[in-house]
């Protein structure tokens, strides 16, 4: 593996040497940039005063991209408002119009447009500024043509992720009649989790949740981790539901196989709230019709998710059953009794009494004696009244353990 490669400036005339630096890319890094580039070529434009770095950065990214250039910050305003741009790349210091300048009415005139901003070292400061007011990334000079590549990469795939997630919300949203808003904020939140799935469908091998493995119990757990980011309201939530849903499932004796796909089961059955827009996550109040109604999709959304990750059924049926009612009025399938998933039966007790004796934005946390007498009245109802017993018996039997395990999992803000 060759060092860094460091891009000079190029004066005119010099094409050849940076012909040459690209030939000593690694061979893999070259491809896929191209593969990418040519599924949809992004267009690229670059702004910065000087030639030199004008050429360097053409030089690096024509082969793979549409390359507009311009010298000032007033010519790439003018080209942003009439052009379809994908990326910018901005030199920070130009006389007229400075680079932050251009950075902000960039933002405003078309946000969706991700700017890379462009430093000496001198004015690195000044780059970090740049990201408090929307850039995407910084490349800092003399360039690394490595690090030009890959930095451009990640920005254009995820915004191809975004307008592919955008769609596959619509298309859910129109087969269920509901619609299912995503902003672009909520994005850089989900980007991070869906590259954990198309990691996890990629390696085959690691998905053997089957056996139970460690690397895949722990490959959910930065899901669920990831999903809870959105809320912090919600940290720990699903660490606390997979700890009492074991509880139950040793004290009814549930075969090891079950067990495992119940712990895989409890750190993704909320993972269909990555669909659902921040603003109805994070609402400080009760849900409205609309709201509620778009907010019982999850388990629905949570399905098409992770139904071609190869996951085990019994695992599926968690993810879409745990908001069952015993009595059948529960979503999303109407189900009753035994009809229901055990797994999901379980998940159901367990997310329950987590979500009542953790604060919420709408309310302060239930007592244990609250939330157990909350559950013996809906026992028969929403719950299985059998499991209902079982949980209230591992209660009394381990309370000061189980008042412990909260505490550990609950955040700084004393949210759950």
């Amino acid at each position: 593996m060759p060092g860094p490669i460091l891009v000079p400036f190029l004066a005119p005339g010099l094409h050849v040497f940076m012909a040459g630096i690209l030939k000593r890319l690694p061979l893999e890094i070259i491809k896929k940039s191209w593969e990418e580039a040519m599924e949809d070529k992004a267009t690229i434009l670059i702004v910065d005063d000087e030639l030199g770095p004008r050429e360097s950065l053409n030089m690096v990214l024509k082969s793979f991209y549409n390359i507009c250039m311009v010298d000032s910050g007033v010519k790439a305003l003018e080209i942003i408002k009439e052009g379809d741009i994908d990326l910018a790349i901005l030199d920070l210091k130009m006389p007229g119009l400075q680079g932050i300048d251009t950075l902000r009415e960039i933002k405003k005139e078309r946000p969706e447009i991700d700017v890379i901003i462009l430093t000496g070292y001198g004015t690195l400061k000044t780059a970090v500024d740049g990201i408090r007011y929307g850039a995407s990334d910084y490349l800092m000079k003399p360039f690394n043509v490595v690090e030009i590549i890959a930095v451009v990469r990640k920005i254009l795939e995820k915004k191809r992720f975004y307008n592919e997630f955008k769609m596959f919300l619509k298309e859910l949203g129109s087969r269920s009649g509901i619609d299912l808003p995503h902003t672009e904020r909520q994005a850089n939140l989900d980007y991070s989790l869906f590259e954990m799935m198309k990691e996890a469908m990629s390696r085959p091998s690691d998905r053997t949740e089957d056996d139970g493995s460690h690397n895949y119990i722990e490959f959910v757990k930065v899901l669920a981790c990831t999903l809870e980011n959105k809320d912090p309201y919600t940290h720990g939530h699903s660490s606390r539901v997979n700890y009492f849903s074991n509880l139950i499932a040793q004290k009814i004796y549930l075969c090891e196989e079950e067990r495992n796909y119940l712990q895989i089961g409890t750190y993704l059955h909320d993972i269909g709230k990555v669909g659902i827009d921040n603003k109805i996550i994070l609402k400080d109040g009760k849900f409205n019709e609309q709201e509620l109604e778009i907010a019982r999709r999850h388990p629905e959304i949570g399905v098409e998710l992770v139904k071609s990750m190869g996951i085990s059924h019994q695992i599926i049926s968690v993810i879409r059953h745990h908001h069952e009612f015993f009595d059948g009025t529960g979503h999303p399938d109407g189900l009753k009794g035994e009809e229901i998933p055990l797994l999901a039966r379980i998940v159901s007790v367990a997310d329950s009494f987590d979500a009542m004796t953790t604060d919420r934005p709408y309310r302060k946390a239930f007592s244990t004696e609250d939330a157990i007498l909350e559950l013996r009245r809906c026992a028969g109802t929403q719950f299985d009244p059998i499991l209902v017993e079982s949980f209230i018996e591992i209660i009394n039997e381990k309370s000061e353990s189980i008042q412990r395990h909260i505490q550990q999992t609950v955040s700084k803000v004393g949210v759950g």
